[in-house]
């Protein structure tokens, strides 16, 4: 990309450009690493490590990846867990064969 000219708003603001934020995948609530040397600042994802984040009010699990699941794939691992919780209570609620 081409060096382009952005303005700071009086409150130290700055807006990066659409086509930056889509070539490298920033989304809002993404963290940015900022780093001085000399007289250059700069920016760069803050690629988390696979884990526990907190996004507004909740606990989310992130891959540290910006890759997207698919609704579909989502959907297909809550049923499987939900079936497979499901036959471990009806497992835990059989009576046992003691006499």
């Amino acid at each position: 990309m081409k060096e382009v000219l952005i303005p700071i708003d009086k409150a130290g603001r700055v807006v990066l450009p659409k086509d930056v934020r889509e070539e490298l995948a920033i989304n809002p609530g993404d963290l940015l690493k900022i780093s001085v040397r000399g007289d250059q600042v700069t920016l760069s994802p803050d690629r988390a490590k696979a884990g526990f984040v907190k996004r507004g009010g909740a606990l989310v699990f992130s891959t540290g990846q910006t890759d997207l699941l698919e609704s579909d794939t989502v959907e297909t691992v809550r049923r499987e867990e939900r079936e497979k919780l499901s036959s471990d209570m009806i497992k835990a609620l059989r009576p046992s064969k003691r006499k």
